[in-house]
Protein backbone atom coordinates (compact mmCIF):
# COMPACT_ATOMS: atom_id res chain seq x y z
CA UNK A 1 0.00 0.00 0.00
CA UNK A 2 1.03 3.49 -1.04
CA UNK A 3 -0.61 7.02 -0.71
CA UNK A 4 -1.94 7.15 -3.79
CA UNK A 5 -3.68 3.76 -3.95
CA UNK A 6 -5.09 5.02 -0.27
CA UNK A 7 -6.41 7.97 -2.40
CA UNK A 8 -7.83 5.56 -5.37
CA UNK A 9 -10.43 3.69 -2.76
CA UNK A 10 -12.21 6.84 -2.05
CA UNK A 11 -15.84 7.42 -4.06
CA UNK A 12 -14.29 9.27 -7.37
CA UNK A 13 -17.36 11.82 -6.95
CA UNK A 14 -16.66 12.99 -2.98
CA UNK A 15 -15.45 16.34 -2.27
CA UNK A 16 -11.54 16.04 -1.27
CA UNK A 17 -9.37 19.16 -1.24
CA UNK A 18 -10.90 23.11 -1.35
CA UNK A 19 -8.24 25.16 -1.99
CA UNK A 20 -8.76 28.63 -1.94
CA UNK A 21 -12.08 28.62 -3.11
CA UNK A 22 -11.98 26.12 -5.45
CA UNK A 23 -13.47 22.39 -4.67
CA UNK A 24 -11.56 18.94 -6.17
CA UNK A 25 -13.00 15.30 -5.94
CA UNK A 26 -10.95 12.36 -5.26
CA UNK A 27 -11.37 11.79 -8.72
CA UNK A 28 -9.92 14.88 -9.79
CA UNK A 29 -7.61 14.69 -7.10
CA UNK A 30 -6.43 11.40 -8.80
CA UNK A 31 -6.51 12.62 -12.25
CA UNK A 32 -4.47 15.77 -12.11
CA UNK A 33 -1.82 13.56 -10.27
CA UNK A 34 -2.11 10.71 -12.79
CA UNK A 35 -1.11 13.43 -15.04
CA UNK A 36 1.49 14.75 -13.35
CA UNK A 37 3.14 11.23 -12.64
CA UNK A 38 3.10 10.47 -16.24
CA UNK A 39 4.80 14.04 -16.90
CA UNK A 40 7.52 13.98 -14.73
CA UNK A 41 11.00 14.45 -16.20
CA UNK A 42 14.72 15.13 -15.39
CA UNK A 43 16.72 17.36 -17.20
CA UNK A 44 19.72 16.04 -18.92
CA UNK A 45 22.35 16.48 -16.19
CA UNK A 46 19.78 14.56 -14.20
CA UNK A 47 19.75 16.69 -11.70
CA UNK A 48 16.52 19.09 -12.05
CA UNK A 49 13.07 18.71 -13.09
CA UNK A 50 10.02 21.17 -13.54
CA UNK A 51 6.92 19.86 -12.77
CA UNK A 52 3.78 23.03 -13.08
CA UNK A 53 5.07 25.74 -11.02
CA UNK A 54 6.72 23.29 -8.60
CA UNK A 55 10.34 22.76 -8.27
CA UNK A 56 11.99 19.19 -8.26
CA UNK A 57 15.43 19.13 -7.59
CA UNK A 58 17.52 15.49 -6.82
CA UNK A 59 19.84 16.13 -3.80
CA UNK A 60 20.72 12.44 -3.65
CA UNK A 61 20.88 8.73 -4.60
CA UNK A 62 21.71 5.67 -2.85
CA UNK A 63 23.77 3.56 -5.65
CA UNK A 64 23.31 0.43 -4.45
CA UNK A 65 19.33 0.39 -4.39
CA UNK A 66 19.00 3.39 -7.09
CA UNK A 67 16.41 4.82 -4.48
CA UNK A 68 16.67 9.11 -5.11
CA UNK A 69 15.10 11.68 -2.93
CA UNK A 70 13.61 15.07 -4.16
CA UNK A 71 12.24 18.33 -3.07
CA UNK A 72 8.97 19.87 -3.34
CA UNK A 73 9.48 23.33 -3.10
CA UNK A 74 6.23 25.09 -3.42
CA UNK A 75 3.95 28.05 -2.10
CA UNK A 76 0.58 26.04 -3.16
CA UNK A 77 -0.94 23.33 -0.63
CA UNK A 78 -2.58 21.75 -3.61
CA UNK A 79 0.86 21.79 -5.41
CA UNK A 80 2.82 20.26 -2.67
CA UNK A 81 0.16 17.20 -2.17
CA UNK A 82 -0.30 16.24 -5.73
CA UNK A 83 3.80 16.35 -6.53
CA UNK A 84 4.37 14.50 -3.35
CA UNK A 85 1.65 11.94 -3.96
CA UNK A 86 2.74 11.83 -7.86
CA UNK A 87 6.32 11.16 -6.41
CA UNK A 88 5.21 8.33 -4.52
CA UNK A 89 2.87 6.59 -6.89
CA UNK A 90 6.15 5.80 -8.73
CA UNK A 91 8.49 5.19 -6.45
CA UNK A 92 10.59 7.49 -5.53
CA UNK A 93 10.63 9.79 -2.50
CA UNK A 94 9.34 13.18 -2.04
CA UNK A 95 10.21 15.44 0.89
CA UNK A 96 8.10 18.74 1.02
CA UNK A 97 10.79 21.21 2.19
CA UNK A 98 10.48 25.12 2.62
CA UNK A 99 10.24 26.91 0.32
CA UNK A 100 12.88 29.47 0.53
CA UNK A 101 15.57 26.54 1.80
CA UNK A 102 19.05 26.94 0.93
CA UNK A 103 20.56 24.63 2.34
CA UNK A 104 20.17 21.19 2.17
CA UNK A 105 22.04 18.07 3.69
CA UNK A 106 23.87 15.58 2.07
CA UNK A 107 22.23 11.67 1.02
CA UNK A 108 24.58 8.97 1.31
CA UNK A 109 22.48 5.82 2.12
CA UNK A 110 17.98 5.43 1.61
CA UNK A 111 16.70 2.72 3.46
CA UNK A 112 14.72 -0.07 0.68
CA UNK A 113 11.23 -0.09 2.84
CA UNK A 114 11.02 4.06 2.87
CA UNK A 115 8.28 5.68 0.87
CA UNK A 116 8.79 9.31 2.10
CA UNK A 117 11.26 12.03 3.89
CA UNK A 118 10.98 15.20 5.95
CA UNK A 119 13.35 17.63 6.96
CA UNK A 120 14.13 18.93 10.05
CA UNK A 121 16.49 21.27 11.74
CA UNK A 122 16.87 19.44 14.67
CA UNK A 123 18.79 20.52 17.81
CA UNK A 124 21.90 21.94 15.87
CA UNK A 125 19.98 23.95 13.60
CA UNK A 126 21.88 22.18 10.67
CA UNK A 127 18.88 20.35 8.20
CA UNK A 128 18.85 16.88 8.52
CA UNK A 129 16.80 14.46 6.65
CA UNK A 130 14.44 11.92 8.02
CA UNK A 131 12.79 9.04 6.68
CA UNK A 132 9.18 6.84 7.02
CA UNK A 133 7.86 4.27 6.01
CA UNK A 134 3.90 3.95 5.42
CA UNK A 135 3.05 1.72 7.95
CA UNK A 136 4.74 4.50 10.66
CA UNK A 137 1.96 7.16 9.73
CA UNK A 138 -1.04 4.80 8.33
CA UNK A 139 -1.06 2.17 10.74
CA UNK A 140 -1.45 5.21 13.63
CA UNK A 141 -4.25 7.00 11.39
CA UNK A 142 -7.44 5.14 12.82
CA UNK A 143 -6.21 5.81 16.32
CA UNK A 144 -5.38 9.52 16.35
CA UNK A 145 -8.35 9.98 14.20
CA UNK A 146 -11.10 8.36 16.56
CA UNK A 147 -9.34 10.88 19.50
CA UNK A 148 -9.29 14.06 16.78
CA UNK A 149 -13.15 13.08 16.09
CA UNK A 150 -12.65 12.58 12.57
CA UNK A 151 -14.15 10.30 9.68
CA UNK A 152 -15.85 10.15 6.32
CA UNK A 153 -17.54 13.01 6.99
CA UNK A 154 -15.22 15.25 8.58
CA UNK A 155 -14.67 18.69 7.26
CA UNK A 156 -11.64 20.17 8.59
CA UNK A 157 -9.78 23.58 7.82
CA UNK A 158 -6.29 24.01 8.10
CA UNK A 159 -3.95 27.06 6.61
CA UNK A 160 -0.18 26.49 6.21
CA UNK A 161 2.24 24.27 3.72
CA UNK A 162 3.03 20.77 3.87
CA UNK A 163 6.57 21.41 4.96
CA UNK A 164 5.41 21.35 8.32
CA UNK A 165 4.56 17.86 9.08
CA UNK A 166 2.06 18.22 11.43
CA UNK A 167 0.14 19.32 8.42
CA UNK A 168 1.08 16.73 6.07
CA UNK A 169 0.40 14.35 8.47
CA UNK A 170 -3.34 15.43 9.55
CA UNK A 171 -4.03 16.32 5.74
CA UNK A 172 -3.18 12.12 4.90
CA UNK A 173 -4.78 11.56 7.93
CA UNK A 174 -7.86 13.18 6.56
CA UNK A 175 -7.50 11.69 3.29
CA UNK A 176 -7.28 8.15 5.22
CA UNK A 177 -10.62 8.75 6.22
CA UNK A 178 -12.17 9.64 3.08
CA UNK A 179 -12.94 13.29 4.70
CA UNK A 180 -12.66 16.64 3.59
CA UNK A 181 -10.14 19.33 4.09
CA UNK A 182 -10.81 23.07 3.36
CA UNK A 183 -7.20 25.04 3.38
CA UNK A 184 -6.55 28.92 2.82
CA UNK A 185 -2.69 29.37 1.43
CA UNK A 186 -2.56 33.55 3.06
CA UNK A 187 -2.62 33.84 6.69
CA UNK A 188 -6.04 36.08 6.70
CA UNK A 189 -7.78 35.02 9.73
CA UNK A 190 -10.93 37.34 7.92
CA UNK A 191 -11.53 35.63 4.93
CA UNK A 192 -10.70 32.10 6.99
CA UNK A 193 -14.47 32.84 8.91
CA UNK A 194 -16.23 32.55 5.49
CA UNK A 195 -14.38 29.77 4.18
CA UNK A 196 -15.04 28.16 7.40
CA UNK A 197 -19.15 29.30 7.40
CA UNK A 198 -19.32 28.54 3.70
CA UNK A 199 -17.90 25.39 3.47
CA UNK A 200 -19.44 23.75 6.44
CA UNK A 201 -16.37 23.23 8.60
CA UNK A 202 -16.41 21.18 11.29
CA UNK A 203 -12.81 20.56 12.57
CA UNK A 204 -10.43 23.63 12.91
CA UNK A 205 -6.74 22.82 12.88
CA UNK A 206 -4.05 25.56 13.36
CA UNK A 207 -1.07 26.04 15.41
CA UNK A 208 -1.54 28.52 18.66
CA UNK A 209 -0.36 31.52 17.20
CA UNK A 210 -2.38 31.30 14.18
CA UNK A 211 -5.55 29.86 16.31
CA UNK A 212 -5.59 32.74 18.70
CA UNK A 213 -6.38 35.55 16.10
CA UNK A 214 -9.79 33.94 15.64
CA UNK A 215 -11.60 35.54 18.79
CA UNK A 216 -10.40 38.71 17.33
CA UNK A 217 -11.05 38.49 14.06
CA UNK A 218 -14.44 36.40 13.61
CA UNK A 219 -17.45 38.19 14.20
CA UNK A 220 -20.04 35.57 14.86
CA UNK A 221 -20.09 32.41 16.64
CA UNK A 222 -20.21 29.23 14.76
CA UNK A 223 -21.92 26.44 16.28
CA UNK A 224 -20.69 23.80 14.03
CA UNK A 225 -17.01 23.15 14.95
CA UNK A 226 -17.00 20.31 16.96
CA UNK A 227 -13.39 19.63 17.45
CA UNK A 228 -9.82 22.15 17.26
CA UNK A 229 -7.07 20.67 17.09
CA UNK A 230 -3.73 22.74 17.82
CA UNK A 231 -0.30 21.56 18.46
CA UNK A 232 3.62 22.65 18.47
CA UNK A 233 2.89 25.22 20.98
CA UNK A 234 1.40 25.98 24.12
CA UNK A 235 -2.14 26.74 24.62
CA UNK A 236 -3.54 27.18 28.05
CA UNK A 237 -7.08 27.11 29.74
CA UNK A 238 -7.82 30.85 28.68
CA UNK A 239 -7.35 30.36 25.69
CA UNK A 240 -9.51 27.40 25.27
CA UNK A 241 -12.56 29.36 26.79
CA UNK A 242 -11.79 32.40 24.52
CA UNK A 243 -12.17 29.90 21.75
CA UNK A 244 -15.32 28.25 23.19
CA UNK A 245 -17.02 31.87 23.63
CA UNK A 246 -16.72 32.04 19.32
CA UNK A 247 -17.06 28.06 19.29
CA UNK A 248 -19.52 27.02 21.71
CA UNK A 249 -19.85 23.55 20.80
CA UNK A 250 -16.25 22.67 20.51
CA UNK A 251 -14.10 21.02 21.98
CA UNK A 252 -10.64 21.57 21.89
CA UNK A 253 -7.19 19.01 22.01
CA UNK A 254 -3.52 20.72 22.66
CA UNK A 255 -1.20 17.89 21.59
CA UNK A 256 2.26 17.05 21.97
CA UNK A 257 4.43 15.07 19.59
CA UNK A 258 7.46 15.39 16.58
CA UNK A 259 8.61 14.60 13.46
CA UNK A 260 10.92 11.69 14.93
CA UNK A 261 8.14 9.96 16.80
CA UNK A 262 4.28 11.24 15.46
CA UNK A 263 1.86 11.82 18.53
CA UNK A 264 3.18 11.55 21.74
CA UNK A 265 0.45 12.93 24.36
CA UNK A 266 -2.66 15.06 24.53
CA UNK A 267 -4.84 17.28 26.34
CA UNK A 268 -8.43 18.45 26.34
CA UNK A 269 -10.16 21.24 27.29
CA UNK A 270 -11.91 19.70 30.48
CA UNK A 271 -8.82 18.57 31.32
CA UNK A 272 -6.70 21.98 31.09
CA UNK A 273 -5.21 23.88 33.71
CA UNK A 274 -3.67 27.01 34.77
CA UNK A 275 -0.31 25.58 33.66
CA UNK A 276 0.24 26.16 29.69
CA UNK A 277 3.46 23.55 29.66
CA UNK A 278 0.26 20.91 30.69
CA UNK A 279 1.28 18.35 27.47
CA UNK A 280 -1.48 16.16 28.83
CA UNK A 281 -1.52 12.01 28.64
CA UNK A 282 0.17 9.12 26.06
CA UNK A 283 -1.87 8.69 23.30
CA UNK A 284 -2.77 4.61 23.43
CA UNK A 285 -0.13 2.29 22.13
CA UNK A 286 2.43 5.22 23.28
CA UNK A 287 4.88 4.55 26.41
CA UNK A 288 6.34 7.99 28.00
CA UNK A 289 8.45 8.08 30.96
CA UNK A 290 10.74 10.26 31.85
CA UNK A 291 14.19 9.88 33.41
CA UNK A 292 16.24 12.51 35.23
CA UNK A 293 14.11 15.15 33.77
CA UNK A 294 13.90 14.09 30.22
CA UNK A 295 11.64 12.67 28.21
CA UNK A 296 11.43 9.32 26.54
CA UNK A 297 9.19 7.71 24.07
CA UNK A 298 8.50 4.23 23.25
CA UNK A 299 6.11 3.64 20.48
CA UNK A 300 6.02 2.09 16.70
CA UNK A 301 5.22 5.08 14.96
CA UNK A 302 8.26 6.52 14.78
CA UNK A 303 10.92 7.54 11.70
CA UNK A 304 12.97 4.88 9.91
CA UNK A 305 16.18 3.84 12.52
CA UNK A 306 14.91 5.29 15.53
CA UNK A 307 15.39 2.82 18.45
CA UNK A 308 13.33 3.28 21.72
CA UNK A 309 13.23 4.08 24.11
CA UNK A 310 14.17 7.65 22.50
CA UNK A 311 14.80 11.01 23.90
CA UNK A 312 14.06 13.88 21.80
CA UNK A 313 16.10 15.60 24.35
CA UNK A 314 12.92 17.66 25.98
CA UNK A 315 12.02 18.27 29.27
CA UNK A 316 9.17 17.65 31.55
CA UNK A 317 7.46 15.48 34.52
CA UNK A 318 4.68 13.86 35.55
CA UNK A 319 2.16 15.05 38.25
CA UNK A 320 0.78 12.69 40.45
CA UNK A 321 -2.23 12.40 38.37
CA UNK A 322 0.34 10.82 35.35
CA UNK A 323 0.06 14.03 33.65
CA UNK A 324 2.86 15.31 31.55
CA UNK A 325 4.38 18.82 31.58
CA UNK A 326 6.56 20.41 29.14
CA UNK A 327 9.72 21.99 30.46
CA UNK A 328 11.71 22.92 27.38
CA UNK A 329 14.37 21.13 25.21
CA UNK A 330 17.60 20.56 26.94
CA UNK A 331 18.98 22.98 24.96
CA UNK A 332 16.60 25.63 26.54
CA UNK A 333 18.14 25.41 29.17
CA UNK A 334 20.46 27.91 29.49
CA UNK A 335 23.16 29.60 32.04
CA UNK A 336 22.57 32.90 33.79
CA UNK A 337 25.37 33.43 36.28
CA UNK A 338 25.89 29.98 37.56
CA UNK A 339 22.36 29.51 37.60
CA UNK A 340 20.31 26.79 34.89
CA UNK A 341 17.36 28.92 34.09
CA UNK A 342 14.58 27.32 31.30
CA UNK A 343 13.62 29.77 28.26
CA UNK A 344 10.20 27.80 28.19
CA UNK A 345 9.15 28.55 31.67
CA UNK A 346 9.89 31.61 31.67
CA UNK A 347 7.71 31.82 27.95
CA UNK A 348 4.91 30.22 29.42
CA UNK A 349 5.00 32.59 32.62
CA UNK A 350 4.74 35.39 30.53
CA UNK A 351 1.93 34.25 28.29
CA UNK A 352 -0.47 33.57 31.32
CA UNK A 353 -0.80 37.23 31.44
CA UNK A 354 -3.72 39.06 30.01
CA UNK A 355 -3.50 40.08 26.65
CA UNK A 356 -0.15 38.87 25.97
CA UNK A 357 -0.18 36.74 22.37
CA UNK A 358 2.77 35.03 22.40
CA UNK A 359 6.39 35.27 24.61
CA UNK A 360 10.31 34.38 23.27
CA UNK A 361 12.85 34.35 25.57
CA UNK A 362 16.38 34.78 23.89
CA UNK A 363 19.88 34.82 25.61
CA UNK A 364 22.45 37.91 24.99
CA UNK A 365 25.16 35.53 25.08
CA UNK A 366 28.14 38.79 25.03
CA UNK A 367 25.85 40.28 28.35
CA UNK A 368 24.76 37.42 29.98
CA UNK A 369 21.31 38.27 30.10
CA UNK A 370 18.02 37.41 29.13
CA UNK A 371 15.31 38.93 26.65
CA UNK A 372 11.78 38.61 26.55
CA UNK A 373 9.99 39.48 23.42
CA UNK A 374 6.48 39.85 23.81
CA UNK A 375 3.13 40.36 21.26
CA UNK A 376 0.38 41.90 22.53
CA UNK A 377 -3.03 40.42 21.42
CA UNK A 378 -4.88 42.47 18.57
CA UNK A 379 -7.73 43.41 20.10
CA UNK A 380 -5.55 46.23 22.82
CA UNK A 381 -2.89 46.75 20.46
CA UNK A 382 -4.03 50.32 19.66
CA UNK A 383 -4.26 51.25 23.10
CA UNK A 384 -0.96 49.46 24.68
CA UNK A 385 0.86 51.14 21.64
CA UNK A 386 -1.13 54.53 22.01
CA UNK A 387 2.28 56.42 23.08
CA UNK A 388 5.31 55.15 25.70
CA UNK A 389 3.26 55.84 29.03
CA UNK A 390 1.12 52.73 28.22
CA UNK A 391 3.36 50.87 26.75
CA UNK A 392 5.67 50.69 29.95
CA UNK A 393 2.25 50.38 32.15
CA UNK A 394 1.90 47.33 30.14
CA UNK A 395 5.57 46.34 30.17
CA UNK A 396 5.56 46.62 34.03
CA UNK A 397 2.02 44.97 34.40
CA UNK A 398 4.14 41.60 32.96
CA UNK A 399 7.05 42.29 35.37
CA UNK A 400 5.11 42.41 38.66
CA UNK A 401 2.58 39.13 37.49
CA UNK A 402 6.27 37.39 36.80
CA UNK A 403 8.00 38.21 40.08
CA UNK A 404 5.06 36.01 41.59
CA UNK A 405 5.24 32.87 39.19
CA UNK A 406 9.15 32.89 38.76
CA UNK A 407 12.46 33.21 41.19
CA UNK A 408 14.53 36.27 40.87
CA UNK A 409 17.45 34.62 38.87
CA UNK A 410 14.91 33.36 35.93
CA UNK A 411 13.59 37.03 35.45
CA UNK A 412 14.13 38.68 31.92
CA UNK A 413 16.54 41.64 32.26
CA UNK A 414 14.59 43.40 29.47
CA UNK A 415 11.13 43.10 27.95
CA UNK A 416 10.91 44.44 23.87
CA UNK A 417 6.85 44.75 22.92
CA UNK A 418 5.75 43.72 19.80
CA UNK A 419 3.26 44.30 18.32
CA UNK A 420 3.55 40.89 16.31
CA UNK A 421 5.76 38.21 16.91
CA UNK A 422 7.93 37.18 13.81
CA UNK A 423 7.05 33.68 12.05
CA UNK A 424 8.32 31.27 9.86
CA UNK A 425 6.07 31.74 6.47
CA UNK A 426 5.60 27.63 6.30
CA UNK A 427 5.59 26.25 9.78
CA UNK A 428 4.10 29.17 11.41
CA UNK A 429 6.51 29.10 14.28
CA UNK A 430 8.19 32.11 15.79
CA UNK A 431 11.32 33.05 13.82
CA UNK A 432 13.74 33.00 16.82
CA UNK A 433 16.54 34.44 14.19
CA UNK A 434 14.19 37.50 13.06
CA UNK A 435 14.12 38.78 16.71
CA UNK A 436 17.99 38.43 17.46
Amino acid sequence: MNYYKMICEKEPEKLAIVEDGIPYTYGELIQVIDEVSANLSLNEDKMYGLVNNGTWKKIGEDEKNGKKVYTIKSRSFLEQLILFIACNKIGIIPMIVQHDITELPKITEIPDEVCMAVMTSGTTGIPKILYRTYESWCDFFPIQNEIFGINEKSRMFVQGSLAFTGNLNLIMAQLFAGAVTIVENKFNPKRWEKAVKHWDVDVIYLIPSKLMCIPDCFNEKNVNIKMILSGSQSLGKKDAEALKKIFPNTKVILYYGASELNYISYVTDENMNTKRNLIGKPFPNVDVSVKNGEIYVTNDFHVYGVKCPFSLKDRGYFDDDGNLYFEGRSDDIVGIRGRKVSKAKIEAAICEYDNVSEAAVVLEKEKDILTAYVSVKEGVRESVFNNEKTCAEFEQGIYRYIRKKLAHFEMPRKIILLKEMPHNVDTGKIDIKSLK
